[in-house]
């Protein structure tokens, strides 16, 4: 550690009170910059950059390492920023704890939080639920609803209110459920909103981007507000937006990205104090595990101070059930762990965690720091959870590798990838598990709390742009072989330990034409076509059932490690997966479950499993057609055939 580094580390804030505290009668500004010579506040009558409408600036002076002033007057529809000078060098930054901005976030405003509040907001209640018992559907806000196939009405097309909209239908022909309709109907309980803080882009262009671009983190981003030029609409727009999910008994989980900023020196981060909230490198110069330009140094005691008060107010302002870490292998163990005990000590332990077990380059996290990777998910809580790349990519293939296949493609014995995967990865994936028992060399998770259960994100091929990609079909329109593989894959993962994660539109095959980065695509590419919902209702109703065998066989929704360790997996090929999930509740119905998934060319037959002096009782819950709880047949003798690409869900009952 440099010794500036080590002063500023010295000269940290404990308080809870940074940023602008808004009152009728006065506003409060606090601000950390100990290195700076000299701080003032400017006020402005816009909050468009571009338009010079100062009209005051008032000295601030430090106190305990912050600077503060406290403005007597009302000055509630103003704009602000901080005017920092250091010996020669004066910059201009907004509030790195700005609540609201201007267009474009480039002056914070000056606003009564309590009238961003919608009529009933009080009585919101968020959803309580576990990891392993929840179904996240992972989405764009505008590529929700964008499109007209949505139903969604004109104006509200691409925007926070588009949520609000309860009963649309395809088309707006009052016949097939779309939007919110549609996630009641396929039993979403929580939906996972790519980045919707205020982003790096003209929050009035048309052009389209995921959002990775962080620009101011605790403000909802303009450009999906009706008017991202009123500071108020984009806050209340976007409480409208959760307390409308709430009311459906659905979650809202915000896709946060603490790791980089879209700019570096230029950022609002280090204008306030250079150098300090990025890691450098053995050469000083800024680290870049991010493959973003920067990392951003989460170790360090007002980065994680910062990170921690920023995640509850997102929870508590915007009353939000979860967060989703992007690049979490890029923060250190110990500041997602606080993180968690902070959410848990205010009374938020129903607020969902989860995150990337990794980077995107060479982070520079020093000993005696941590990377909370999936090296190092031993080391996090267990209600902290990563996404389980084993399974993803042993299903159906190696991401980065586009023609890849593997699983449900029945290519396990073909495979050309750099990163081949065999049977025991497999395996260890639907449990969830280290594939042996010795976690400390492993470094894989504790229990299925941890894990969250995946096949497809908004990163790489959607899932039918893969099965496209890997079996040589001509087109994206409807096939029904990879229909069939579609289903095999979600038998899996709906059988898999974890938390359930889906990519919108997986289970009505998506298809983004096979761009596997859209993140700057055009919205023809990323919104979701509806029409979809028609075209592949069976497929839906596949993914319904297999919720709703799910939901009905806790075991499949264990949070410990108790399941993963007593299923058994029956002798299999390289393209057939047979595995029991044993009842470890006392007070289930049936006694175990049989998963049978045949992703090979071939038929292939198994011997049915049997325990000695009791009678089974093998009743079929899901095959090719359909899946639920309600049985479709009997299965009589000691084996079962299953035909080519075929799967077959059996389960041992009273």
């Amino acid at each position: 550690m440099t010794k500036k580094l080590a002063t500023l580390e010295a000269q940290a804030y404990d308080g809870s009170d940074l940023g602008l505290h808004y009152t009728p009668e006065q506003s409060k500004f606090k601000l950390w910059a100990p290195d700076a010579q000299a701080v003032r506040v400017r006020l402005y009558q816009t909050g468009d950059a571009h338009d010079d409408s100062l009209i005051e600036t008032y000295a601030m002076t430090k106190h305990k390492n912050v600077w503060q002033v406290d403005i007597p007057n009302d000055l509630e529809g103003l704009f602000y920023t901080y005017e920092i000078v250091r010996g020669n060098q004066t910059v201009e930054t907004v509030d790195l704890y700005a609540k609201a901005v201007g267009i474009d976030g480039n002056r914070a405003a000056i606003i009564d939080m309590d009238k961003t509040n919608p009529e009933g907001w009080q009585t919101t209640q968020p959803i309580r639920k576990s990891m392993t018992d929840a179904y996240i559907w992972e989405v764009h806000v505008a590529d929700f609803s964008a499109s007209p196939t949505s139903g969604v009405t004109a104006e509200n097309r691409g925007k926070y209110l588009a949520f609000t909209e309860k009963e649309t239908t395809l088309n707006g022909e009052g016949k097939i459920a779309t939007g919110v309709a549609y996630l009641k109907e396929l039993g979403v309980t929580h939906v996972h909103l790519l980045p919707a803080f205020d982003s790096d882009n003209h929050e009035l262009a048309t052009d389209y981007n995921w959002g990775y671009d962080p620009k101011n983190y605790n403000v909802p981003e303009g450009r999906y507000a009706s008017d991202a030029t009123n500071p108020y609409v984009r806050i209340k727009e976007f409480k409208q937006m959760v307390q409308s999910l709430h009311e459906e008994n659905i979650g809202v989980i915000l896709d946060v990205v603490y790791n980089h900023t879209s700019l570096t020196e230029h950022s609002w981060f280090n204008l306030t104090v250079p150098d300090y909230y990025y890691r450098q490198d053995k050469k000083g110069q800024f680290a870049d595990g991010s493959a973003c330009g920067n990392e951003v140094a989460s170790e360090r005691a007002m980065v994680r101070k910062y990170m921690i008060d920023s995640i509850i107010y997102w929870a508590e302002e915007y009353q939000l059930d979860g967060f989703r870490f992007d690049l979490m292998g890029l923060h250190d163990v110990e500041t997602m762990n606080q993180i968690r005990q902070a959410l848990d000590n205010r009374g938020l332990s129903y607020v969902l965690m989860y995150g990337e077990p990794w980077d995107a380059g060479s982070n520079q996290i020093k000993a005696p720091n941590l990377p909370a990777n999936k090296k190092n998910v031993s080391q996090l809580s267990e209600r902290i959870a990563v996404f389980n790349d084993d399974l993803r990519d042993s299903l159906k293939g190696y991401v980065f590798e586009e023609s890849d296949g593997a699983f449900v493609q029945g290519q396990n014995g073909k495979r050309q990838s750099v990163r081949t995967f065999f049977d025991s990865e497999l395996e260890a994936g639907i449990k969830g598990m280290p594939l042996s028992t010795d976690i400390a060399t492993t470094g894989w998770s504790k229990a299925s709390s941890q894990v969250i259960a995946y096949i497809s994100a908004h990163d790489n091929l959607s899932l039918w742009d893969k099965l496209v990609a890997t079996t040589g079909a001509t087109s994206y329109e409807r096939n029904e072989e990879l229909v069939m593989m579609n289903k095999l894959a979600a038998v899996v993962l709906f059988t898999s330990q974890g938390g359930i994660f889906t990519q919108a539109g997986e289970e009505f095959a998506r298809t983004k034409f096979g761009d596997e980065n859209s993140y700057v695509s055009a919205l023809e590419i990323n919104q979701l076509n509806w029409q979809q919902v028609a075209d592949f209702n069976d497929l839906i109703e596949f993914y319904k059932g297999m919720w709703q065998i799910r939901q009905h066989y806790a075991p499949l929704r264990d949070g410990t490690d108790e399941t993963a360790q007593t299923m058994i997996f029956l002798d299999k090929t390289e393209n057939l997966l047979a595995y029991v999930i044993p009842n470890t509740h006392p007070d289930e119905k049936w006694r175990q479950l049989l998963v049978i998934v045949n992703s090979s060319y071939e038929e292939q037959e198994i011997e049915l499993p049997t325990e000695e002096n009791i009678t089974m009782n093998w009743q079929i819950v899901a095959d090719n057609d359909s899946a639920g709880i309600e049985p479709k047949g009997r299965v009589d003798g000691s084996t079962i055939a299953i035909s080519a690409q075929s799967v077959c869900i059996l389960v041992d009952s009273e």
